[in-house]
């Protein structure tokens, strides 16, 4: 891989300082390098991210079709984001357990990550698979019926994923391995991408991703609002299986009291029944005599 990235010296956008949320130990990063629109969902308002915006634990990224997105973390971790991905970043868990993840609900994205004394191994979470990685790079291409990783180099451990979340045996790649996975189908691998994978990569995919970090690092700015959430917005998360979904009820719940959004919840609610309570509490009401009432999450009246 060539040691320059054609598509930064366009246009610098850096991005922000990322607080992840994890107890005493907080892991923080930098959107260093924006091309074309970067949406910002925090909490339940959607924004326009710009140059040195902080984001937070939990702050969901939407990349322009024809744009590109850059993160850097503190110890050294650089995700790049393109042609329209979506991302959420996701801290360890309370007091430093688990790792830190990336959740990828669709598009293409690459990740490098050099092992160091102060750095957590990540975990790249996609719909049908997952990826945990220490000292290596990969790009991954992810779609709500299939995920394609390329091991660029170093060594990670790779398992799949269920539709229902569920997580398959843990298997160790290395440098090169090429893994495909279509729907419910087992992961299939190679010890290189395939042609069309590299024809349709980002092509700055191809170089080393660029460290922007000190130079942007001490610039700040906020991010612009632009609205509260559509359920157009949303909805993609809403039903996605990656396990950060049962976060979302008490996230968006406020937004079940608009008329649209709540009419969207309820047309929509066979495929994320999580959300049956919120809009349908008195089927839930308790009495002392006579215990629950009404039928389970996910029944409708």
């Amino acid at each position: 891989m060539r040691t320059s990235c054609r598509a930064v010296v366009g246009s610098c956008f850096q991005v922000a300082a990322i607080l992840f949320c994890t107890g005493a130990s907080a892991q923080t990063a930098t959107l260093t390098l924006v091309e074309g629109r970067l949406g910002l969902i925090r909490g339940a308002t959607l924004y326009t991210a710009t140059q040195g915006v902080r984001l937070g634990n939990g702050d969901i990224l939407a990349i322009d079709p024809k744009g590109l997105a850059q993160v850097e973390f503190a110890d050294g971790a650089i995700l790049n984001l393109a042609q329209g991905a979506r991302a959420m970043l996701v801290g360890a868990a309370p007091g430093g357990r688990g790792q830190p993840e990336i959740a990828v609900l669709s598009g293409w994205v690459k990740f490098t990550q050099k092992k160091s004394a102060k750095s957590a191994p990540f975990r790249v979470l996609a719909p049908l698979a997952e990826i945990a990685l220490g000292d290596a790079t990969t790009v991954l291409n992810a779609g709500g019926d299939f995920t394609d990783i390329y091991l660029e180099s170093g060594a990670a451990r790779f398992s799949e994923r269920g539709r229902k979340g569920t997580q398959g045996a843990v298997r160790d790649v290395k440098g090169g391995d090429f893994i495909v996975r279509r729907g419910e189908q087992p992961a299939s691998f190679a010890p290189r991408p395939s042609a069309e994978f590299v024809k349709n990569m980002p092509r700055h995919f191809q170089d080393n991703l660029p460290a922007l970090l000190e130079k942007v690092k001490s610039k700040r700015a906020e991010p612009k609002r632009e609205h509260e959430v559509a359920y157009a917005e949303v909805e993609a998360w809403l039903k996605t299986s990656l396990p950060m979904r049962r976060t979302f009820v008490k996230r968006f719940e406020g937004r079940s009291k608009d008329p649209e959004f709540r009419r969207k919840l309820i047309e929509n609610l066979r495929e994320h029944p999580e959300w049956d309570p919120v809009l349908f509490p008195e089927k839930y009401a308790t009495t002392a005599s006579n215990g629950p009432k009404g039928n389970a999450p996910g029944a409708r009246q």
